[in-house]
């Protein structure tokens, strides 16, 4: 959803949308995003609700799981002028906490797909207590026991049992 700086008027515009995104092995569902963006002093603020679910697999046994939620995004929008996008140059913390428009527009949905990004979970589980898949025979400890006669141990991590049994 594309809003042109001109269409924002003093007392703000409202903005409902709607629509969905892949992101790394993530399905993301934004069901909704009502809000208002209105002109502040350096630019401008972006006010709204969003509802959205993701659908991935779990990060322990890769079940396929849907989990919703609903959060408030609060932003500053700035129009950023400067030409020298080729230098390189360190962020400040205040660069960090509002966004920079080079166009003559703001593309919403692109703004609530980052805020979304940011807003999903890290660690992604099925449940709280998911015992994951067992290295050894690959068993999904949640559904059957493991079938594997002696402790899989990382052989990366062999190592450390040598050191424990000094």
């Amino acid at each position: 959803m594309k809003v042109f700086f001109e269409q924002i008027k003093s007392d703000g515009l409202k903005i409902d949308t709607k629509f969905e995104f892949e992101y790394l092995d993530s399905h993301i569902v934004v069901e909704n995003f009502t809000g208002d963006i209105y002109p502040i002093k350096k630019g401008y603020f972006l006010d709204g609700m969003v509802t959205f679910s993701v659908k991935s697999a779990c990060d322990r046994c890769t079940e396929i799981v849907q989990k919703g939620f609903s959060e408030r995004i609060q932003l500053e929008i700035v129009r950023d002028f400067s030409e020298d996008t080729e230098e390189e140059k360190e962020l400040t913390e205040e660069d960090l906490s509002f966004y920079k428009i080079t166009d003559d527009y703001i593309e919403i949905d692109d703004i609530i797909k980052e805020e979304v990004t940011l807003l999903k979970p890290m660690k992604w589980l099925c449940k709280e207590g998911c015992k994951g898949i067992c290295p050894g025979c690959g068993a999904d400890l949640n559904r059957e026991k493991c079938s594997c006669t002696a402790d899989f141990i990382d052989p990366r991590l062999e190592v450390l049992k040598k050191l424990k049994n000094k």
